[in-house]
């Protein structure tokens, strides 16, 4: 979809975003900002980027971030979630399901790895990802309805998963 087609699936119910920017709207495509819930598998506890006003992802670290904006997609539409130009240039990538499904509401969390050599910080509300979507010309026989649909933001289970981890993270490999 183009900027026209983005307007005019918000206005159809095709397409929700709540906390939507007009300033996020390119050409092809909408930027979602980080919100209010990070964690770093060397942090390993949840973060809130609100209160510092920023969010920084240690070299060779692994995160998880949620974004400010949530989003609905009808069964007629899905998204791509690809990372902004700016913070891959510094040497981070985005590791997220190829789309967001026809039917998916909720709120993105998306994992984030800096591979470069420093500190990569990303300040609260943000734009550092980018999502471009599709209408289908007919609905999806059967919409999401798996395990992240709803999904509020980094949940206990995602948690587990960093705080469990074991071994070193990728940054304390190369620090030793």
């Amino acid at each position: 979809m183009n900027k026209a087609s983005i307007t005019a699936a918000r206005a159809s119910g095709i397409l929700e975003i709540r906390e939507f920017s007009e300033n996020c709207l390119e050409a092809a495509s909408y930027n979602f900002r980080l919100g209010d819930e990070a964690i770093s598998s060397s942090q390993r506890e949840k973060l809130d980027p609100s209160r510092r006003g920023l969010f920084t992802i240690p070299a060779g670290d692994f995160a998880l971030v949620k974004t400010f904006e949530w989003v609905k997609l009808s069964p007629k539409a899905a998204g791509h979630i690809g990372l902004r130009s700016h913070y891959a240039k510094k040497g981070l990538d985005i590791l997220a399901g190829p789309q967001i499904d026809p039917g998916f509401e909720g709120y993105l969390v998306v994992g984030l790895t800096n591979l470069s050599p420093r500190d990569i910080t990303i300040p609260y509300k943000e734009e550092f990802c980018t999502v471009e979507f599709y209408e289908f010309p007919l609905a999806v026989s059967q919409p999401y309805r798996g395990e992240y649909y709803g999904q509020p933001g980094i949940t206990g289970r995602d948690l587990e998963l960093l705080v469990d981890a074991q071994g070193m993270t990728f940054g304390e490999v190369i620090k030793s």
